[in-house]
């Protein structure tokens, strides 16, 4: 497929993911949607990587107080650089392109000023399409030995698999001769820095991107023989003893014009099926030395070229949400969202029957004329979801047009992602929980329809909202407004494991979320005044039998924080 889109008529890009091709039939959110979180299963532990954004060379506004306050406002805790396909252009040395007399508005010390202040996680993309060996380890060199900047991961090239990237090798876009230039850029880059990470470009399908049938590659499991460019570039690389470090895919769900807001809000569905292609892929050519190869999102956002109204709209808002939740479902290590600032584009699609009031187009979470879009506020209401290091659990609806996504937080807290696609519709969600009992007093931070309503009146905040929820408990319903992210934040409530009374004078109760001064009731009556100690796990209560109302048979405690949350009622038998 050939595919292009630009900014300024500069920047190429291209639609590589699976998503845009299955449409998921939406279900009506009339009746109620029912969720389920099994706190007690893991999916993965959260890479700080998910949360990331591109910056780009052409951004003049990067390297500025406001940008780093905004960045960290939003949780960005991951950045990549120089941008897109101008990464095949671009000389660091000179902060130029090939072609071009002037220099960009932000230079690599620029982006470095802005990255490191941040304590952000760094993508390099060097100059695959134009730039040489010595260019690249020089670039290492100045970043982390000269100004000791310590960037980790440096990708070869960006989408060099397209026609619609600068490539000047005698075989362009060819897989083959890329991975001999992978072996040569990173020999020498690595020893310059030993401790780097080498990523290479790859797309799923083994007959994507069949740019030269000069080296077929035959698949060692299946017996089939394919000159796509993922297979002929594993098995070349393969054969020459070159192990990347992690494999780098970037997805746009749509091409210009085809814009539809229902699907995109199903598209984010298929990310597993694309991180299994990839994985079967490198097991297959790698072998057994892909298993330490990690996965990576490079790009994404919602069309391939010339965006239109929907990637300023809320509706791209709650897809950079679903497309978050279900990466967290796979084990890609990084989702790099396309990008920080790119530029208004008015002539493209503005279809009345897209949903929003901004009438053009911007890749970028902020405006170069000022201002903030959904997908800015969206990625702050994500930072009150999840942070690398935190566990994600298991959670799932029943109805298509509502997500959801569990977090455990390093701070005990459980967070659920919910997204409502449904543009009309409230959803009356009814919550079961497993493995976790939360307190009746909940936080809930949200994004929707009000705030950007906000945005567009200047009648109200256009913030994410936070609001409290004195409801909760392992079972609750909570109604979701259309077209709206939401995140509740949960804290555990107290709980009893163990209770034994030693027949004499002795009552102890063991568990946790106890809290100070908690108070304990037995069959129903206040006994507090009979606690010798306690502490967030532990109640130690003296007192005989009698005065502590046992009786033969099944006794009913339970323990109240200072907070007035409840635990369960634990049965100890006399």
């Amino acid at each position: 497929m050939s595919c292009k889109k630009l900014f300024l008529a500069t920047i190429g890009f291209c639609l590589i993911g699976s998503g845009a091709e299955s449409i998921v039939r939406a279900q009506s959110t009339g009746s109620p949607v029912h969720i389920t979180v099994d706190s007690t299963k893991t999916l993965r532990t959260v890479d700080a990587r998910l949360f990331a954004l591109n910056t780009a060379v052409w951004d003049s506004e990067v390297n500025t107080d406001a940008t780093r306050t905004l960045l960290g406002a939003a949780g960005i805790r991951a950045l990549r650089f120089p941008g897109g396909s101008t990464s095949d252009t671009y000389h660091w040395q000179t902060n130029k392109s090939d072609g071009n007399s002037f220099a960009w508005a932000t230079s690599f010390d620029d982006f470095a000023k802005v990255a490191v202040p941040l304590g952000a996680q760094v993508f390099i993309t060097i100059n695959y399409g134009s730039g040489s060996v010595q260019e690249a380890a020089d670039w290492v060199t100045y970043s982390n030995v000269t100004k000791a900047y310590g960037f980790k991961y440096w990708e070869i090239g960006n989408e060099c698999y397209g026609s619609w990237e600068n490539d000047t090798h005698s075989a362009k876009w060819d897989p083959y001769t890329y991975a001999l230039q992978v072996r040569d850029y990173a020999a020498a880059m690595k020893l310059v820095d030993p401790t780097i990470k080498i990523g290479v470009v790859v797309v799923t399908g083994e007959d994507a991107y069949t740019n030269n049938r000069d080296h077929p590659a035959t698949n060692p499991r299946t017996g089939l023989v394919h000159s796509g460019w993922t297979p002929v570039l594993l098995a070349t690389l393969k054969s020459l003893g070159v192990t990347p470090d992690f494999v780098i895919y970037h997805r746009y769900e749509q091409g210009p014009g085809q814009e539809s807001d229902a699907a995109l809000l199903q598209a984010a569905a298929t990310w597993k099926n694309d991180a299994a292609n990839l994985r079967q892929q490198i097991t297959d050519y790698m072998g057994a030395a892909g298993a330490g190869i990690e996965l990576v999102c490079t790009e994404n956002n919602s069309v391939y070229s010339d965006p239109g109204k929907q990637s300023t709209s809320l509706v791209n808002g709650l897809y950079l949400a679903d497309s978050t939740g279900q990466i967290l479902q796979t084990e890609l290590n990084a989702l790099v969202w396309w990008d920080l600032r790119n530029g208004r584009l008015t002539n493209n699609n503005n279809s009345a029957s897209l949903y929003g009031w901004r009438e053009y187009g911007d890749y970028g979470i902020m405006s170069d004329q000022g201002g903030l879009y959904p997908t800015y506020y969206v990625h702050k209401l994500l930072s009150h979801f999840a942070h690398g290091g935190e566990q994600i659990v298991a959670a799932s609806s029943n109805n298509n047009l509502v997500s959801v996504y569990g977090a455990l937080g390093s701070d005990g807290t459980l967070a659920l992602l919910l997204i409502n696609k449904d543009p009309g519709a409230d959803s009356n969600a009814q919550i079961d929980i497993t493995g976790f009992t939360p307190g009746p007093n909940a936080i809930v931070y949200s994004y929707g329809i009000p705030q950007d309503k906000a945005t567009r009146t200047g009648s109200g905040s256009p913030d994410v909202q936070q609001t409290s929820f004195a409801g909760s408990a392992a079972s609750f319903t909570y109604s979701l407004p259309s077209y709206s992210a939401t995140v509740i934040s949960l804290s555990q409530g107290p709980a009893i494991s163990v209770a034994v009374f030693d027949g004499r004078k002795n009552l102890t109760i063991s568990g946790s979320g106890f809290g100070p001064s908690p108070r304990v009731l037995i069959n129903n009556v206040d006994l507090t005044d009979l606690i010798r100690s306690s502490s967030d796990g532990f109640i130690k209560i003296k007192a005989k039998a009698k005065v502590l109302g046992l009786q033969p048979g099944n006794n009913m405690i339970q323990v109240i924080t200072a907070g007035g949350s409840a635990s369960n009622v634990f049965i100890i038998t006399i």
